[in-house]
């Protein structure tokens, strides 16, 4: 029997997403051992992430226990992963995306002038053009934590009427949302962060046998969109934490739609395009949002 070592977050949706992964491993005859993390985007509960300088907030404790030969493997949220993979380390397969959208959830007795608390700043941004009478406010912890925050109605001492969370997420847990307004974002409306609702599988480089097995996983229409997403992130210069909305979505005809939303500060710019050549489609959307 093969060993793995397979790193991931620590937290119940972290873990419960690369359950599936594990088990097939373990359906391949892997004996595979848990290594979970606190990572530093965990840890950071005193504002939202874009205030603390640098990246990779959610993957950098596990790649450095990858490069120090703590883990074989590790499995992420593809949105946290940086752009740039470091040394020794290989993308042994994207599997298929769970549904990319954002869902805004609301107490029922929700006002007009709501209250939303939401850290991600494409989030604020963007919806503030949607909802003119909102106010946001800057919301940290676990998807448990957010969705309890909104059914107390009140954090820090304020009233709170909503929060934003990736449906992926809440479907891949299995929430129970009674009680609560689900309002599901259209792309129109908020375009989900590159990557949102898809998982990345790295190994090491010297590990040949796990990227073989888990090729079998890989879905390419996913890769190729979450790919075509992030190329629009490199060209707005990269980081997690910038205010974009990029989402390709496939067509019936073989083609994609791209659908983008960047809202530097002060203003909103979306594009959209579609077609079969990606390379064009991405040259589309950057001139749409003037930056091409």
């Amino acid at each position: 029997m093969r060993n793995v070592t397979v790193a991931t977050r620590g937290s119940a949706l972290a873990v419960g997403q690369a359950e599936p992964m594990v088990t097939f491993l373990e359906s391949r005859g892997y004996e595979v051992t848990w290594r979970k993390f606190s990572t530093s985007g965990d840890q950071w509960l005193l504002g939202p992430l874009d205030k603390q300088q640098g990246g990779g907030f959610f993957t950098k404790e596990l790649e450095d226990a990858m490069g120090s030969g703590q883990a074989d493997l590790l499995i992420h949220s593809l949105k946290d992963v940086s752009l740039e993979r470091p040394a020794g380390i290989v993308a042994a397969c994207i599997p298929r995306r769970e549904d990319p959208a954002d869902w805004l959830i609301l107490r029922p007795d929700a006002p007009e002038d709501l209250v939303i608390g939401t850290s991600a700043v494409r989030r604020q941004r963007v919806l503030s053009q949607l909802f003119p009478k909102a106010r946001f406010t800057w919301i940290r912890g676990n998807v448990q934590t957010r969705l309890q925050r909104v059914r107390d109605g009140v954090l820090r001492e304020e009233p709170l009427h909503a929060t934003l969370l990736a449906a992926a997420g809440l479907k891949r847990l299995g929430l129970d949302l009674s009680g609560l307004t689900v309002r599901p974002l259209t792309p129109k409306e908020l375009p989900s962060a590159p990557g949102q609702g898809a998982l990345l599988a790295e190994a090491r480089a010297d590990r040949p046998d796990l990227i073989e097995a888990l090729a079998e996983l890989h879905d390419p229409l996913t890769a190729r969109c979450v790919t075509l997403e992030r190329q629009v992130l490199a060209g707005i210069g990269g980081g997690c934490q910038q205010p974009l909305g990029a989402l390709a979505t496939p067509q019936a005809d073989g083609s994609l739609l791209l659908q983008v939303a960047y809202a530097p500060e002060g203003e909103l710019r979306r594009a959209e395009a579609c077609g079969t050549d990606d390379r064009e489609l991405l040259a589309q959307v950057l001139r749409g949002i003037g930056l091409a």
